[in-house]
């Protein structure tokens, strides 16, 4: 499925979580593909990515967090540059990933005129994750795949023109504790 915000094409690579594939449509791991120019930055990269990146031809990847489904595609190594928080890029630290960029939080950093900014969000205590917001020029979109909660909303959300995130909580808690947690 793809998208427009400007000049920015949005392609949905894939909009499955670490389940059971249930239809064609929802069959890989969750992933865009944001493509601007000569830009093809791939958010996110799970285990069912692994040995299709000549098929994706990313100029980036850059990833919200270490699970599995957003991020063992690269188990092998990425063919271009690999943009995460210190804590995603130090959890993925046994990846061969020659080129690791980190992307400090609320700070952006522009990709091949590509605007990313990091925001927390809430979504597990091992794996920190965050959701991004893109620019390309005065057009902006927020790409948050999983999250729980998204702190800070005004700043992450205020003026975007689109945003894109995970409806798993539509209809049950995303909040998962041990029985004896307090």
């Amino acid at each position: 499925m793809k998208a427009n915000v400007g000049a920015v094409e949005l392609t949905f690579l894939g909009t499955r979580g670490e389940i059971k594939i249930r239809s064609r449509r929802h069959r890989r791991h969750s992933s865009l593909l944001v493509h601007y120019g000569e830009t093809r930055i791939m958010i996110d990269c799970g285990t069912d990515w692994l040995g299709r990146f000549r098929a994706i031809a990313p100029t980036a990847v850059v990833l919200t967090h270490a699970h599995a489904d957003h991020a063992s595609g690269l188990a092998e190594g990425a063919p271009c540059p690999v943009y995460a928080t210190k804590e995603t890029l130090d959890l993925l630290h046994r990846y061969p990933i020659r080129d690791r960029r980190r992307l400090p939080l609320r700070k952006s950093v522009t990709i091949g005129g590509v605007k990313v900014e990091a925001f927390p969000v809430r979504h597990s205590i091992r794996a920190p994750a965050v959701g991004y917001r893109v620019s390309v020029g005065n057009r902006s979109f927020f790409y948050s795949p999983d999250v729980a909660e998204l702190p800070n909303v005004s700043a992450a959300l205020g003026g975007v023109d689109m945003y894109i995130g995970d409806g798993a909580t539509m209809k049950r808690s995303m909040v998962r504790k041990k029985k004896m947690e307090p």
